[in-house]
């Protein structure tokens, strides 16, 4: 009875305040506007501890022991999802490059400083070279390219038959791993019961992909359903047992991690028993589940800090939460709940159609050279409909977080807005980007159509879109989720320092404080890659500063042997123009007497400078 006498006060009075004007300026305004659009504040809240996150349950509501979250499988599936040691479906008979075998790894296309995304319009897996490095600014530059070395025969998930039915070419086996979309981030995992852009993670088993293959044959939750197709698809399926069965340390994981599957192994003496696909699902799953930013300034404002959002960052929150007919920006309606991508009245995540949009957007760019290798100018991707076969589903994608809007670049499925502003600009036109999207039956008319019909766009101001941009940009950021932030309840999504300290027991089977279990680099393997994780640029004495002292030694260097590529010392050329040269040197001088910001230096490997 109080709950209901409490909405209706509430209801009386946001249809008071419209009515005099009012705009919600303040954090008590702003908090009676949400409870009047989704009704307890509580709905919106990620939960303070892990345990208490969504897990897939059994049929009397009880969590499932086999996928529920514990320590120890977190563990393991987070150094799994860091480390190169699965990538090793290597098929030379598709195209497939030796040489590329264990570079590549889950990270390649989920890097943290990219909110969990690639960075990049197209995301390379196996047959990429480079991750990302900072720069004298602190910024990070994300810059993984395809090998030049390689050719891309076809697109990832996207196979070419010949006439009698052959696979001519397997776009999950040839020399470059290159999904044609954006790839997806993963941060709010666990809120989801469907996964990727057009869900095909979490159907049932009679659902079929694109090859013909059932897309969850196990009937697996979305989460381990997600790890399965990702596994399938990007070259780590069916051929690393033994990389990881002869790794002691991973051994020993293993058998914390899933100790019923280790006791029937002592009965069987076969490794198999735990250590296997199965278990690695779980433990990637496991993980995935805990990635989830709770300590932006959204996250507290709504735990009741007044002080959390700024003046701006407020005005955008209204925005945000306000119907248009109010003025406001109605982002709510698509980006609700724990995770900002629920339907506003699915907080608790139970919808599935509903929350797959079409917005207008047009396909990424991959999809062009998929017709031409096909010789199928029909080919499309159609989105949820590749999945369902519905047409009504047609162009439908998955609503994705808001959760670390301002890494996220490139946006939407296709990779084709650079920056935030570019996003809500479109949206507040509500023009369709893509013809065949825009002018299909699925277009969504909260986007084409928001204000009723005959009118296209949001209408919001100038100022209104630079409010609202600030929200989504800096309101919903939170640093603890790249690096550790002190007093911070957010687990990062790098792997930490501590995380790469082990136990007696591990250093005793081979482990190595500061390296992962199998000793390759963490994220990706290949050359350029080395050289940017394991530097800080600028730092060429090793100090963990990039300072005049490392001038004066370039200078140094310079004067001995002159300018020259830097095939030792990366560290030294601080302005990553391919050469050490005076530019270096006076740069970093440049940097250090300005006092500008230190560069950043978020590589675990400290003083692990394979290149000198």
């Amino acid at each position: 009875m109080q709950s209901r006498i409490t909405f209706v006060w509430t209801a009386a009075w946001f249809v008071l305040s419209i009515s005099q004007g009012l705009e919600a300026q303040t954090p008590s305004e702003l908090r009676q506007l949400l409870l009047y659009r989704v009704g307890s504040l509580e709905t919106l809240r990620v939960p303070a501890n892990d345990s208490d996150l969504p897990q897939p349950r059994n049929e009397n509501g009880d969590i499932d022991p086999r996928f529920s979250i514990s320590e120890e499988k977190r563990y393991l599936g987070k150094l799994l999802f860091h480390d190169p040691i699965m990538t090793t479906n290597i098929r030379p008979e598709f195209g497939g490059d030796p040489a590329t075998r264990q570079t590549a790894s889950c990270s390649s296309c989920h890097v943290a400083e990219a909110a969990t995304k690639a960075g990049a319009t197209t995301s390379i897996g196996i047959g990429g070279m480079g991750r990302l490095y900072p720069d004298l600014q602190g910024n990070i530059i994300v810059r993984r390219t395809q090998s030049v070395d390689l050719v891309d025969d076809i697109p990832t998930g996207i196979n070419k038959t010949g006439v009698g039915g052959e696979l001519e070419l397997v776009g999950a086996l040839d020399s470059v791993d290159s999904p044609p979309r954006s790839s997806p981030t993963v941060i709010g995992f666990a809120f989801n019961n469907r996964l990727t852009w057009d869900g095909a993670a979490g159907e049932p088993s009679t659902t079929s992909g694109g090859d013909g293959f059932p897309l969850n044959p196990e009937e697996l939750p979305a989460g381990e359903n997600f790890v399965q197709l990702a596994l399938r698809n990007h070259r780590m399926s069916g051929s690393w047992d033994d990389a990881l069965r002869f790794n002691d340390v991973y051994y020993e994981l293993f058998a914390r991690a899933f100790p019923q599957e280790y006791r029937l192994y002592r009965q069987t003496s076969n490794t198999g028993d735990f250590v296997n696909e199965n278990t690695v699902r779980r433990a990637i799953a496991g993980f995935l589940r805990t990635v989830i930013s709770r300590d932006t300034p959204w996250d507290r404002f709504l735990a009741g800090d007044d002080s959390a959002l700024d003046s701006q960052q407020l005005r955008g929150a209204w925005l945000f939460a306000a119907s248009v007919a109010d003025g406001g920006a109605d982002c709510i309606s698509c980006h609700s709940g724990p995770n900002l991508n629920k339907q506003l009245g699915d907080e608790s995540g139970l919808l599935v159609e509903e929350n797959f949009v079409n917005v207008g957007i047009g396909e990424h760019p991959l999809h062009e050279m998929a017709r031409e290798v096909l010789g199928s100018p029909d080919h499309r991707d159609r989105g949820r409909n590749n999945v369902t076969g519905d047409s009504a589903h047609n162009f439908r994608f998955k609503t994705p977080t808001l959760r670390q809007s301002r890494d996220a670049g490139p946006y939407m499925h296709d990779g084709s807005f650079v920056t935030l502003r570019d996003v809500v600009e479109y949206f507040n036109k509500g023009v369709p980007a893509g013809l065949e999207a825009g002018s299909a039956d699925s277009l969504s008319l909260r986007f084409s159509e928001p204000r009723g019909p005959g009118t296209a766009g949001l209408g919001l101001s100038a100022q209104d879109v630079a409010a609202l941009v600030e929200f989504l940009d800096s309101g919903l950021y939170d640093r603890g989720l790249v690096w550790p932030q002190e007093g911070s309840p957010t687990r990062s999504f790098n792997i930490e320092y501590d995380e790469l300290q082990y136990d007696e027991e591990l250093r005793y089977l081979g482990a190595q404080n500061g390296a992962l279990p199998s000793l390759l680099t963490i994220g990706n393997h290949d050359d350029q890659s080395i050289r940017d994780v394991v530097f800080k640029r600028g730092d060429v004495n090793g100090d963990n500063a990039s300072d005049m002292h490392d001038a004066i030694f370039i200078l140094y260097f310079l004067f001995v042997y002159g300018a020259q590529e830097p095939s030792n010392y990366f560290a030294a050329d601080v302005n990553d123009n391919s050469v050490i040269d005076l530019t270096d040197p006076l740069d970093l001088l440049k940097y250090a007497l300005l006092g500008g910001v230190e560069p950043a230096a978020p590589f675990p490997n400290r003083g692990m400078d394979w290149t000198r």
